[in-house]
C-alpha cells in the first residue's frame, strides 16, 4: 500500500457518483486483497486509518458488501476490520462470525460496548475462548447464553458451565444443549440428572457409563417416570371407558342402541363405544369381549356377532373394519372368504356356548388394539 494509493482513495471518497463509488469500492477490496508489502507500524496504522474513514463515507449497503468480502481475509488492516465489526449488525455479521483478525481482547471489547445482537454473533464464533465465554454469560442475556452452550467448539469454564446448569432448572430450552456438550463436567451431568427429561437422563447415562451413580439414578428415575406414564395412561383409558359405558348406557335406556349404531361407532373410529355397544348387546364384560374378538382364529368374532344377531353383511363389515383399525390393511380375499365361512358354518348355539364360557371367565387383561 502506497501513500499515493491512499491519498487517491481519500480525494474519491468524496465522489458521490453511484460509478465512482463502485469503483472505490473495488479499489478497497483489492488492495486488501494483494500481497502485502513489508510496512513500518506507523505506515500499517496510517493505511488502516485511512481506510476507516473512507469506508465511512459508504452507505450501509455498500460498507456491508465490504465487510462480506473481506471479512475472511488476514491482509485487512486490523483497525477496519474492528470498525466493521463493531458498524451495524448487518455489517457486523460476517466479520465477527468469520474474521482470523479478531482476537481475545477485541471480542471482549465488543461484548462491552457494543448491542446484544453482536454478542450473539461473538457467541455463534467457532473456538471463542472461556474468558470470552465467561464475558458472555455476565451480560446476563438468555438467548445468548443459549447461543453460547449450542457452539460446540467454544470453550467454557467450570464456573460458567455451573451457571448455566442452574439456570436449565428454570429454562428447560438450555438443558438439551448442556447435556449434548462433550465438556459438560461429570459433577455437573449428575446435579442435572434430578430434573432432565427422560430423553435426557438416556444421553447422560449413555455419555458416562462407567459411573455407577449416574447409571443407577437413570435407571430409577426413568422406571419412576415410566410408571407414573402407565398410571396416567390407565387412568385416562379408565375415563374414556366410563363415559364410554355411561353414554352406550343412555343409549340402551331410550331404545337407540341396535347393532347398525354401534357398527357406525367402529366406522368413526370411536373404539371405547363400539366394544362398549358391542358389549351391552351381548351381555358381556368388555374386557372378556375383546379377548374373544381377537382370539386370532375369528371363531370369537363370528360368535360375539351371532350373538349380537348381526347377518353375514354386518360380520363381514365389522371384520373388516376391526382389521383396518387395527393394521391399517384389509383382509386378503383369501383370507376374507375363509372368515365369511366360519361365519356361515357356526350355528347359534355353538356361538352362545361359545360365548357363555366367555362370559364365565375372570375379566382378563385387555389386549392393546393399534387404532390408526
Amino acid at each position: 500500500m502506497d501513500q499515493a494509493v491512499l491519498d487517491r482513495l481519500v480525494e474519491n471518497a468524496t465522489d458521490k457518483n453511484p460509478a465512482s463509488r463502485r469503483a472505490l469500492l473495488a479499489d478497497i477490496v483489492g488492495l486488501c486483497d494483494a500481497p502485502v508489502k513489508r510496512l513500518s507500524e506507523t505506515e500499517k496504522h496510517l493505511a488502516g486509518e485511512i481506510l476507516v474513514r473512507v469506508v465511512r463515507e459508504f452507505e450501509v449497503q455498500m460498507r456491508a458488501e465490504v465487510a462480506e468480502k473481506l471479512a475472511a481475509s488476514a491482509n485487512v488492516p486490523k483497525q477496519l476490520i474492528r470498525a466493521l465489526a463493531e458498524d451495524e449488525i448487518v455489517i457486523a455479521k460476517p466479520v465477527i462470525l468469520t474474521s482470523p483478525l479478531l482476537d481475545e481482547t477485541d471480542l471482549l471489547s465488543i461484548i462491552d460496548s457494543k448491542s446484544r445482537e453482536h454478542r450473539l454473533l461473538v457467541a455463534e464464533r467457532p473456538h471463542i475462548s472461556s474468558a470470552v465465554g465467561d464475558a458472555l454469560i455476565k451480560a446476563g442475556e438468555p438467548e445468548v447464553l443459549l447461543a453460547l452452550l449450542n457452539n460446540q467448539t467454544a470453550a467454557i469454564s467450570h464456573a460458567a458451565m455451573e451457571y448455566a446448569v442452574e439456570e436449565s432448572r428454570s429454562r428447560a430450552i438450555l438443558r438439551g444443549p448442556l447435556v449434548t456438550r462433550a465438556d459438560l463436567p461429570l459433577d455437573l451431568a449428575k446435579r442435572m440428572i434430578s430434573f432432565v427429561s427422560i430423553i435426557l437422563k438416556r444421553e447422560i447415562a449413555a455419555k458416562f457409563p462407567n459411573d455407577a451413580d449416574i447409571t443407577n439414578w437413570a435407571l430409577l428415575e426413568i422406571a419412576d417416570a415410566q410408571a407414573e406414564k402407565q398410571r396416567e395412561l390407565t387412568q385416562n383409558s379408565q375415563n374414556i371407558s366410563a363415559k364410554a359405558a355411561a353414554l352406550i348406557n343412555k343409549l340402551q335406556i331410550n331404545g337407540e342402541l341396535n347393532l347398525t349404531r354401534v357398527i357406525s361407532f367402529l366406522r368413526e373410529r370411536r373404539m371405547p363405544l363400539f366394544f362398549a355397544g358391542l358389549a351391552a348387546l351381548t351381555k358381556m364384560n368388555e374386557r372378556n369381549l375383546m379377548e374373544l374378538a381377537f382370539d386370532g382364529a375369528q371363531q370369537g368374532l363370528a360368535a360375539i356377532c351371532r350373538e349380537a344377531n348381526a347377518d353375514r353383511g354386518q360380520f363381514v363389515s365389522i371384520a373388516l373394519l376391526l382389521e383396518q383399525a387395527r393394521t391399517g390393511q384389509s383382509f386378503p380375499a383369501q383370507r376374507l372368504q375363509i372368515i365369511c365361512r366360519q361365519f356361515d358354518g357356526l350355528s347359534v348355539e355353538k356361538a352362545e356356548t361359545i360365548v357363555a364360557n366367555a362370559r364365565s371367565k375372570s375379566p382378563g387383561l385387555q389386549r392393546q388394539v393399534n387404532v390408526a
